[in-house]
Formats: structure tokens, C-alpha cells, sequence
């Protein structure tokens, strides 16, 4: 059986978003694990909003591989390796039941920065290999809310290493 252009596309589409759910499943661990750690309530609060915004993503990529799989079998469909590169080898892993120093906090919004920044490269990069709008809108989405993300950990490590503290983000309220 001969593919046509269009399965192609669709495989290539899966591919991008294969990678993209392996990134969002990084994103989800790394904040996570990075929110049990951080003493500052504000700081805690953000990087468990981020890590839910990143589950949020992750169901979204999610949905629009489910829609291409409708059609057709995208099991044998892997990720891109080129773009996996972007993540660090392991996450951020702080000792067991202990709490980072300030110079840990900031080294990790680091790495979370230079996530975000591979993040938003991969999903601009991969609106030239994929066809369909749909897909592009959802990756030209998921680069801006990296961004989004990018900004707010920028903001909060330049607050750390002027003032030793995070300011959060305005809009997260907990409980």
C-alpha cells in the first residue's frame, strides 16, 4: 500500500506532536518536583501553576493526536529526535525531604528557562513541517504560553538574585 501526501503530512503532524507531548510530560515533572522543594509560598504557588498549565498543554496535544489517529494507525509514529535533544538528560532532582538554597532556586529557574526557550523554538520550528491549521494553531498556542512562562521565570529569578525572593505570579491564588 502506497502512502499518499496526505498521510504523510498526518505523520508528520503525530511526529511534531509526539514530541511536543514528551516535552509537556518534562515540563509537568520539572515543576512539580521543583514546587515540593521551594520554601517561598509564592514561589511554590508558581511552579505548581506552571506545572498544571503544562498538564493543561499535555491534554491538548493529547486530544489532537486521539483526532489523527481517527483515521489511521499513528502507533509506530515516533517523536522527533532532533527535538528531544532540547531536554535536559534528567530533571532536577533535589535531595529527598530537603529544601534548595537560593542559589539551587535560581539555578533551577535556569534550567526551567532554557526549557522554555528549547520549548518555544521546537513548536515555532514545526510550523514549517507541518500542513494542517489546525496543528499550527495549536503549536503557534503552546509557543505562546511558553513564552508566557519563559517571562515569569525570568521575572522571578532576576527578583531572587536582587532581593532574595520570588514575587509569584499576581493572578495565582491558593487556597
Amino acid at each position: 500500500m502506497q502512502e499518499n501526501d496526505s498521510d504523510t503530512e498526518d505523520d508528520q503532524s503525530v511526529a511534531v506532536l509526539k514530541t511536543a507531548l514528551e516535552i509537556e510530560e518534562f515540563g509537568i515533572q520539572f515543576y512539580s518536583s521543583l514546587a515540593k522543594c521551594v520554601t517561598d509560598q509564592k514561589g511554590a504557588a508558581l511552579l505548581r501553576s506552571l506545572g498544571n498549565d503544562e498538564r493543561e498543554h499535555k491534554a491538548i496535544v493529547e486530544k489532537e493526536i486521539a483526532r489523527l489517529a481517527q483515521t489511521r494507525d499513528v502507533t509506530w509514529v515516533q517523536p522527533l529526535r532532533e527535538y528531544l535533544r532540547i531536554l535536559p538528560e534528567r530533571i532536577f532532582a533535589p535531595p529527598p525531604n530537603s529544601c534548595l538554597t537560593l542559589n539551587d532556586e535560581m539555578r533551577a529557574l535556569g534550567i526551567g528557562i532554557e526549557v522554555e526557550e528549547n520549548s518555544i523554538r521546537m513548536y515555532s520550528e514545526s510550523l514549517s513541517k507541518v500542513q494542517e491549521a489546525r496543528v499550527k494553531r495549536t503549536l503557534e498556542t503552546l509557543a505562546n504560553w511558553e513564552g508566557t512562562h519563559k517571562k515569569l521565570l525570568e521575572e522571578n529569578l532576576r527578583l531572587l538574585k536582587l532581593e532574595g525572593s520570588w514575587y509569584g505570579y499576581g493572578p495565582i491564588l491558593e487556597g
